[in-house]
């Protein structure tokens, strides 16, 4: 783990020859952000997960029950 770059300065980079030494947040972030967003694929791509979902509820299909131990809601009493 201390090998892991944290982005502080003194933090190891990338280690790549002739990168400049951003650290992985840094990098990540930019990544991220690279190039433009296309809101009409966007606006299909939701478009495409809410038809889905509401062909699911209307054909019945009921949601699975979430485990005891994946439900982290406070006050949730656990199931045997």
């Amino acid at each position: 783990m201390a090998d892991q770059d944290t982005g502080l300065p003194g933090s190891p980079g990338t280690g790549l020859p002739g990168t400049p030494d951003l650290g992985l947040p840094a990098l990540l972030g930019a990544a991220l952000r690279e190039g433009e967003v296309d809101g009409e694929a966007e606006r299909r791509a939701v478009a495409a997960f809410v038809a889905a979902f509401t062909a699911a509820r209307d054909a019945g299909v009921q949601p699975e029950r979430t485990r005891s131990r994946d439900d982290w809601r406070p006050g949730a009493v656990p199931r045997k």
